[in-house]
């Protein structure tokens, strides 16, 4: 392993993003303003419970309470992100060194540092195990994710024509305004609907925040390497 992050992660990074591709937005690795914009459009999308007949009530409240958890894991990524800002664009400066000009880097920056608070080699440490608390419950979440994903895409499928006639309904409620006002609380396919969006959110901000595990495995193996040698 001759990079940091290998450019494939970085198109990743800043794709999820929605980052443009500037040398100066992506420096600023901030993915902590894409999770906050993923957490409006969930708090959008809203988190209440839904009654409907047995196996899609169950699918969908279930979709809401991995939602809320994912959003409390979100939460805690940013207050990570905000804290090691700094380290994080660190990492980004060094993304395509050796690790023999990383290992340079990092002695290099502490060499300067005047105080130890400013050396970076300890905030890497300090990251590490931040970031690592965080990705475990992110990894169980998004094993969930997943799992809920198929589901929904199976309950589509069985429920597909009942599904689509209320979705019907709700698009002539919008049109012609006449009936009761459709919502996913008296409506399957606008609860359904949601629920997808809501695996989809969910599935992005896991993305994205695996990212910072991946850098973290990076670095560990970076480290190997240069003990190896």
């Amino acid at each position: 392993m001759k990079k940091l992050i290998i450019p494939a992660l970085l198109a990743s990074m800043l794709t999820l993003a929605g980052c443009g591709a500037t040398t100066s937005d992506a420096a600023k690795l901030d993915r902590n303003l894409a999770i906050a914009e993923l957490t409006e459009q969930m708090d959008e999308l809203g988190y209440e419970r839904i009654t409907a007949f047995p196996g899609i009530q169950d699918f969908l409240n279930i979709v809401v309470d991995i939602t809320e958890r994912q959003k409390k894991v979100m939460g805690l990524y940013r207050t990570q992100a905000e804290n090691h800002a700094d380290v994080q664009a660190f990492l980004y400066a060094q993304r395509e060194a050796t690790p023999e000009q990383l290992k340079a880097a990092i002695m290099e920056f502490d060499l300067g540092a005047t105080t130890e608070a400013e050396k970076i080699g300890p905030k890497l440490d300090a990251y590490r195990g931040a970031i690592a608390e965080v990705s475990a419950a992110n990894q169980e979440l998004f094993e969930e994710i997943l799992i809920q994903g198929a589901q929904g895409t199976y309950l589509m499928t069985q429920h597909g024509t009942e599904i689509a006639k209320t979705i019907a309904i709700a698009q002539a409620y919008v049109i012609f305004g006449s009936g009761e006002e459709q919502t996913v609380n008296n409506n399957i396919g606008l609860a359904m609907t949601r629920a997808l969006d809501q695996i989809d959110l969910a599935k992005k901000a896991s993305e994205l925040i695996s990212i910072d595990q991946d850098t973290m495995l990076a670095i560990d193996a970076l480290q190997a390497e240069l003990e190896a040698k």
